[in-house]
């Protein structure tokens, strides 16, 4: 299942329709078009015609039918209005796979759309994958948890993506790369078999700087061994393990950062 949530002070919560195979994983093609830019309402026109009114921010809607398609004259209109904030543009919608398509503020704070393709590969067994997407009109950043940068230098329109063992992530904060945080991360769920997408987005500049969260349940791998011994309990958060051996080892693949296509 595909949740969405918009989080601010609190967290608002805004289910999502879900494309999964039988066996769980999302393999079969998703494309999901997602709000965004917070405070913004918008009419979603395509060819000069409204096909999504009132869309707001946290909102979803499923192009999955359109896929593989091109769809002319996308403009996103102030609601009520005649004036486009987006577009017009002629979209193409991916064929095949799990995408996401944002809209969003850029750098500079102008409305842009990204499209994101979602990791649907299955977990390794007992671990999550937490991929956090920069689509705010905000500096580049890093991500801080503690005395640990996982994620450095995240430009508008990068992600970075890390495999995590299930459980809490709390007390993450953001910070101008280099730079004292800034805004608090909202605490997350690192789910077995699932990827957790954290979206910064807003704008610093206008105090509507927040985030946004989906989830794509993608199964995770059986456990290779089972260890029948008494356990051990060696006092470390095993996610801030994970994190710091992220923030070490970024050149070795444990924390993939990509640039994504804007419109």
């Amino acid at each position: 299942m595909r949740r969405v949530l918009a989080v601010a002070a609190a967290a608002v919560a805004i289910l999502a329709p879900s494309v999964a195979s039988a066996d769980g994983h999302a393999d079969e093609t998703s494309v999901t078009l997602l709000h965004g830019i917070p405070e913004v309402v918008v009419d979603v026109a395509a060819a000069g015609a409204t096909v999504v009114p009132g869309f707001e921010f946290g909102d979803t809607f499923d192009l999955t039918p359109f896929a593989g398609t091109s769809i002319p004259g996308v403009t996103a209109l102030l609601a009520g209005t005649d004036t486009a904030a987006i577009g017009p543009i002629d979209f193409d919608v991916p064929a095949e796979g799990n995408w996401t398509v944002l809209a969003h503020l850029d750098a500079d704070g102008a409305p842009a759309i990204a499209v994101f393709e979602n990791d649907t590969s299955m977990t390794a067994a007992g671990e999550g994958r937490l991929t956090i997407r920069h689509a705010a009109a905000a500096p580049e950043v890093d991500v801080v948890l503690g005395d640990v940068r996982p994620v450095v230098n995240a430009a508008n329109g990068d992600e970075a993506v890390l495999a995590l063992p299930a459980g809490e992530v709390a007390g993450a904060q953001i910070a101008p790369t280099g730079g004292d945080p800034i805004v608090d991360v909202p605490t997350v769920e690192v789910v077995a078999g699932e990827d957790l997408i954290v979206y910064a987005v807003g704008s610093l500049a206008d105090d509507t700087f927040t985030f946004l969260t989906e989830v794509i349940e993608v199964g995770a791998e059986a456990p290779a061994a089972v260890n029948t011994g008494a356990p051990v309990d060696s006092g470390v958060n095993p996610t801030l393990l994970a994190l710091a051996a992220a923030a070490l080892m970024a050149a070795g693949g444990v924390v993939v950062l990509r640039r994504r296509d804007t419109v």
